[in-house]
């Protein structure tokens, strides 16, 4: 993890980079052979059509590698002065991938929590689907989680591609709270107890 040079900086979970890199078989990324521990997702041209294959997606999809990672501040401080993003960055959401994961989730950095439409936004449909409300203008992913989790920071364009797919057909909010009841459990060295009724619906921490 990058050493922050803000004191007191929030910091996301610790990270163990692998010596390996998520392969993507998008042919809209032409940076194949590097490392992206952020992708962009730019609302510019997106549409509901956009949503509808891996390809399209994937197009939309713009790997970044951000020197600051682990530090917020820092983040997005980068983000908008190197990547043309929104200069108030904030927290706009989390969600899980398609794959059952519960060490980590995906991170997203906006302009807006706000759920209305004001002038001159762009709905970023991609980002709509994936946290389950409408999401306006330019995103930032990042894989973050839980303090002493242990995940790799890279990200693979294909992975989160086919997570948007995911979310066609699954809920956000219900598979974030699920995926948090299973980390709970885990946690405790316990499978996970979804049969039980008053754990059906998952947990929302």
């Amino acid at each position: 993890m990058s050493s922050c040079s803000y004191p007191f900086c929030p910091v996301h979970a610790l990270h163990f980079p692998s010596e390996t890199t998520n392969s993507t078989k998008c042919s809209s990324s032409k940076n194949n052979d590097n490392k992206y521990n952020c992708i962009i997702i730019r609302a510019q041209g997106t549409n509901k059509e956009t949503l509808t294959n891996i390809q399209s997606i994937c197009s939309h999809l713009e790997p970044i590698t951000l020197n600051s990672y682990g530090c917020e501040i820092s983040e997005k401080h980068e983000l908008s002065s190197k990547h043309g993003m929104h200069g108030d960055l904030r927290e706009t959401g989390k969600f899980y991938d398609h794959e059952d994961t519960s060490n980590w989730y995906y991170y997203v950095y906006g302009k807006s929590v706000e759920k209305k439409q004001t002038n001159g936004e762009i709905t970023n449909f991609i980002a709509s689907r994936l946290l389950g409300h409408s999401v306006y203008d330019d995103i930032a992913i990042i894989r973050s989680g839980p303090m002493a989790s242990k995940f790799e920071p890279w990200l693979s364009i294909e992975k989160l591609g086919q997570t948007v797919l995911y979310y066609k057909t699954h809920d956000p909010q219900t598979i974030f709270a699920e995926r948090e009841r299973k980390r709970f459990f885990e946690k405790m060295g316990l499978q996970d107890q979804k049969d039980i009724p008053a754990f059906a619906y998952g947990f929302n921490f």
